[in-house]
């Protein structure tokens, strides 16, 4: 009489035996850099900003308006705000290269 084989899937033949990759660690500069900027020109980088309901309907409104995307009228908007802050008078963050 025939001994019953418990059925397993190591030795099923329906998967090969995966290799385990070495891999290597990454500094977290190195993350970000890959990520946030993956894509763009070396210029631009990735931001999340919470913004009111209200403005955000207005900058979608105003871009289609004027068909251009919105990331174009967030743009402007900034530059046009940033234009107009003394640079000068602002205090340089301790943290963070230039």
């Amino acid at each position: 009489m025939a001994t019953k084989q418990k059925f397993n899937l190591e030795n099923s033949g329906l998967f090969a035996p995966v290799e385990e990759k070495k891999t290597e660690k990454l500094s977290e500069k190195t993350i970000k850099t890959n990520t946030v900027q993956e894509g763009l020109p070396a210029n631009l980088t990735r931001a999340t900003f919470i913004v009111d309901v209200d403005i955000l309907e207005t900058l979608k409104d105003y871009a289609y308006t004027e068909r251009v995307p919105i990331k174009e009228v967030v743009d402007q908007a900034l530059r046009e705000y940033v234009s107009k802050i003394d640079k000068q008078s602002l205090l340089r963050r301790p943290d963070k290269q230039r």
